[in-house]
This record gives structure tokens, sequence and C-alpha cells, in this order.
């Protein structure tokens, strides 16, 4: 059988088997969950929909798709991804927002502790730092076209 990657779809052939699966409308698969309020636990459990994983992807397959689907061979992808990484983190250290078109922006935000007067914090009232992204237009209209199913 001969699969072929194009355009948000797979296109599969075999002479006794043709089919063509559409990606863009598989649905995500979700199933409840009960979670009881940390707060006041002797409150009714409530049930929250929980997405249910389908499986992962890694650096290897991206590349491999990413060269499918242009003319990069697989090692030049995998090169300019972790190129990409390496400068995203340089530009955070410095303390920019990076900006990366339909993909999103990523920046740095910390948590710390309060200080009664603004002269007062300092590098020590930092407690913890994380990465902030934010998707961009392609990421978002993916997110609003989601279709769910109950598992």
């Amino acid at each position: 059988m001969n699969c072929f990657v194009r355009l948000n779809y797979y296109l599969c052939t075999d002479q006794a088997f043709e089919t063509t699966l559409m990606i863009q409308n598989m649905a995500i698969t979700i199933t409840p969950i009960g979670k009881t309020s940390p707060t006041n636990p002797g409150l009714q459990m409530l049930y929250y929909p929980k997405v249910i994983k389908t499986g992962e992807t890694d650096l290897d397959e991206i590349s491999e798709k990413i060269a499918y689907e242009s003319s990069l061979t697989q090692a030049d992808c995998y090169a300019v991804i972790i190129s990409l990484v390496h400068m995203v983190s340089q530009e955070l250290d410095a303390g920019k927002i990076v900006r990366l078109g339909h993909l999103g922006c990523f920046q740095i935000s910390v948590k710390g502790t309060g200080s009664t007067t603004p002269d007062e914090v300092s590098p020590k009232n930092v407690q913890s730092a994380s990465i902030i992204f934010r998707p961009g237009k392609k990421f978002k209209e993916m997110l609003r076209n989601l279709k769910f199913v109950r598992k």
C-alpha cells in the first residue's frame, strides 16, 4: 500500500483498497473525569471532560513529514527545527518576546512573592519562571474548528 501525506489529508492507495482520510475533520475523543473541590471536599463531585491522547509525534516524524512536503532533506528540516529552538531560547533569555508568525509567540513570565513597596522588589522575589505560548492564527482557527466525541 502506498500512502502520501499532502495538505491536511492522507491518500492511501492499493490495487484492492482505495480510501481518503480527512485529518482536518477527525474528532478529539473525551472522557468524563470526576473532581471534588479542594477547598470544600464535602461538595458534590463534578465531572469534567478530559482529552484522551491518541499518541505522540516526535522531532524525527515532524522533520520527515516536512521533508516530504518540501524540497529539503529530513536532515535539513531537523537542523532547522533544532536551530529554531536554540534561537528562540537565546532570544527569550535576552528578555525578548519571540513572534513566529502563524506559529505564535513566546515570552517569559515569572511568579513571585509580593513586596510592600516597589523599591523592595528584587530578583529574590522571583520564585519561578515559565514560558507563555500564544498560538498564531492557524492554531486558533484549528482550535475553533475542533470536533469532539465521547468515549
